[in-house]
């Protein structure tokens, strides 16, 4: 049991996991934001500066962040170095290429212990074993809102917001999620990364793809 709260759980690992909600080391100097997290922090403070001063030499890409630089630069690449050794499939980004790679998996590894759900992700698991759960931790100080979801709080909170502070660098399109400016700078992308390698189908869409994929099974798995 938490020595400060209501929560309750039968594993260690989860309640060191818990205590750090507890605990507010970081504050931020110029407004109200609040983290146990040393790295968070970092990349708060980065949204406080108005000027980029990470730009990209081949476009008007601009950043703060290291990291999504040197993301985008493999965005002008001609060629893709990482490749499948089940397919076709080629891409530059480590993460692309291990998600592909579960396409090729039949097992479902992860598995829960409450009840009969599998899985190939081990994200999914996690997310569906929040199901499982009778407390709420998660809670929005601005409405009754609760989950055990920290993505779905995130998420929530955003619908508070009144203005839009995440903006295409090439149109006019702006949004309050990440996610949300991810699908829509594909739209500006002319070149297709997701190959079908049963037909001429093609995307820049990862979830597109995986549905596609499904249209060429003769097995039905999921059963009334």
């Amino acid at each position: 049991k938490c020595a400060q709260c209501d929560y309750t759980t039968n594993y260690k690992s989860s309640l060191k996991s818990h205590m750090w909600a507890h605990m507010e080391d970081f504050k931020c100097l110029k407004c109200d934001y609040e983290t146990n997290n040393s790295n968070s922090y970092k990349s708060h403070l980065i949204t406080h500066k108005t000027s980029k001063c990470i730009k990209c030499p081949q476009c008007d890409y601009t950043t703060n962040n290291n990291a999504c630089f040197k993301s985008h630069l493999l965005a002008h690449r001609n060629s893709k170095d990482l490749r499948c050794a089940q397919c076709d499939y080629a891409t530059n980004y480590k993460s692309n290429l291990r998600s592909h790679m579960l396409i090729h998996k039949t097992s479902k590894d992860f598995k829960c212990a409450q009840c009969n759900y599998a899985t190939k992700y081990k994200t999914s698991l996690k997310t569906h074993m929040l199901a499982h759960r009778t407390f709420k931790e998660f809670k929005c100080v601005q409405c009754a809102y609760a989950t055990n979801n920290s993505g779905c709080l995130k998420k929530h909170v955003v619908t508070h917001k009144t203005f839009k502070d995440i903006k295409c660098s090439q149109c006019d399109f702006a949004t309050n999620y990440k996610f949300s400016l991810k699908m829509h700078m594909l739209t500006h992308k002319t070149s297709k990364d997701f190959k079908c390698v049963e037909c001429d189908y093609a995307t820049n869409n990862n979830t597109c793809f995986k549905n596609h994929l499904l249209t060429h099974r003769t097995s039905k798995d999921i059963k009334c």
